[in-house]
């Protein structure tokens, strides 16, 4: 049996977004600075509506606690930046002044839950993030025995950039719609430097069957693929033999 005979595409699914968002969402996250203080963590809130948004008494919460102040409005399209020391930030951040804090708890160098809820505790935008997996990148490992395999690395874990979401039209939560700053430190208060009006297709729930395939069987490979703007017309597999050039 030759190597394409060894590879098909079973089952895609593909799924349309199902129309833009709009609302207040998390759209930034410095949760392990390269100098590893804690006291320079930050979480941006980012106002996607057409109005501005009152977010008095409305809080923070999973690895950090934060309430905003009564009277605490964000204008639309604008930002507002929590942070977790306020003396720590505005040395950091100067020219920065759009922010609140200071927050307690801290946020985890490995994988943490956000959670921003309203006066009334109503979920209004959750996010979960890590440093593997959606929310890393694969990169080659060195050579082992003729054979190189991946690891997951992210230049916002303790690499000097924070977690910048792409897309706040898409999923908040979906790890494809966030990368690594394009710049040091992040851009608290301004706008991303990743930002994208047209995210490349979110591929996810990858798998394969059988899990231990032998030389003669056919490997069926099924995927989620779905796209910002809409339907994906069509998807081109792409595959290597282990140990083959």
């Amino acid at each position: 049996m030759s190597p394409l005979q060894l590879l098909r595409l079973l089952i895609l699914l593909l799924v349309p977004l199902g129309g833009v968002r709009a609302g207040v969402v998390v759209s930034e996250i410095m949760y392990h600075p390269a100098s590893g203080d804690s006291a320079e963590e930050f979480v941006e809130v980012f106002n996607s509506g057409a109005l501005p948004q009152d977010v008095g008494s409305w809080r923070l919460g999973g690895g950090i606690s934060y309430m905003f102040p009564v009277g605490t409005s964000i204008p639309a399209g604008g930002r507002l930046v929590v942070v977790a020391n306020a003396a720590a930030f505005s040395a950091k951040h100067p020219a920065v002044v759009n922010f609140v804090g200071a927050w307690t708890g801290q946020l985890s160098n490995g994988s943490d839950t956000i959670t921003l809820r309203d006066a009334a505790y109503a979920m209004v935008c959750e996010v979960t993030y890590a440093d593997d997996g959606d929310w890393g990148e694969r990169r080659r490992d060195l050579a082992d025995h003729g054979h190189r395999g991946w690891v997951w690395a992210s230049d916002a874990d303790g690499g000097g950039k924070s977690l910048e979401l792409m897309q706040p039209a898409f999923e908040v939560d979906e790890g494809q719609n966030w990368a690594a700053s394009a710049v040091v430190d992040g851009t608290p208060g301004a706008a991303n430097s990743v930002a994208s009006a047209n995210l490349p297709c979110i591929v996810d729930k990858v798998g394969h069957f059988p899990l231990v395939p032998k030389s003669s069987d056919v490997v069926a490979v099924k995927c989620r693929v779905r796209d910002d703007l809409g339907l994906v017309a069509s998807v081109t597999l792409h595959f290597r033999i282990d140990g083959s050039a």
